[in-house]
């Protein structure tokens, strides 16, 4: 009988370090998987920040293209300007949702942190079928504001200017589809801006000394040689986005066990 009872309490035991092994794994699971949610929304909501910030320098400084574009142009400088805005706030709520979550232990900040990166992941969705859809028609208006920038270059103070002299520094090329893009500079044909000829000399000539090349085909050009960089970056966002989603999720599931175990047992209960 002795060797029964040794017996059975022994195998108590042993499930008893089993149930507790279990559960300090999942507690260490639970801290682990709170503190990576934590960093992620932190680094996050520095991006939502920088994006906040873009999209706020942009309409403040839309004020100073209108002299050199269009109100189509204008138009979409305001859209983007809003856009920025919108997506650096809607980050920057993201964020805090999934920190203040993670931090509280709150279920009810996870749900919504939850649902809104669904609707995220929706919404990107949403947009990329969008644009393969009228692809055609977004092209073209990049296509027609860009040269209505080129058309209205300047002395190249301006900074719609200054953005055409970076891009075509940097990449090598002059023009939007070619030189002869720059038919409303003056003394063109002859001369063309500095930032057409490498170096930026004082006389920069159509042929002799400038970029064979438009801009546009270099654009097309560096984000064909980069295809697999920019696909790469994007799946390691969506793949991100997933598994915060799914850490939500399963935090929010155990803060609810959680809750319906101390319920379930009250600390003082007879």
């Amino acid at each position: 009988l002795i060797e029964i009872r040794e017996f059975g309490s022994s195998g108590i035991n042993a499930e008893y370090g089993v149930i507790m092994c279990y559960e300090g794994f999942l507690t260490c699971l639970d801290n682990t998987l709170r503190l990576i949610l934590i960093v992620l929304n932190f680094a996050t909501l520095m991006t939502g920040g920088i994006l906040l910030g873009c999209g706020i320098y942009v309409k403040i400084s839309s004020d100073t293209f209108e002299d050199v574009a269009d109100e189509g142009a204008l138009q979409a400088i305001d859209i983007t300007a809003y856009v920025l805005i919108a997506l650096g706030l809607l980050v920057i709520l993201l964020s805090l949702m999934g920190c203040l979550g993670a931090c509280l232990q709150n279920h009810v900040l996870l749900g919504c942190y939850f649902v809104l990166m669904l609707l995220l992941v929706l919404s990107q969705i949403g947009v990329g079928i969008l644009y393969a859809i009228e692809r055609a028609t977004i092209e073209e208006g990049i296509d027609e504001a860009v040269k209505n920038t080129i058309d209205n270059y300047g002395d190249g103070e301006s900074p719609a200017d200054t953005a055409v002299n970076i891009i075509q520094t940097t990449l090598k090329c002059c023009g939007y589809e070619s030189w002869k893009d720059f038919s409303s500079y003056p003394g063109y044909p002859a001369v063309l801006p500095a930032s057409c000829c490498e170096g930026e000399p004082t006389i920069c000539t159509p042929m002799v000394n400038s970029w064979s090349k438009g801009c546009k085909e270099k654009i097309n050009q560096t984000l064909e040689s980069q295809s697999v960089l920019v696909i790469i970056i994007v799946s390691s966002v969506a793949l991100l986005e997933i598994l915060t989603m799914l850490m939500a999720c399963y935090l929010r599931k155990r803060e609810l066990a959680d809750i319906d175990y101390n319920l379930d047992n009250p600390p003082y209960s007879m």
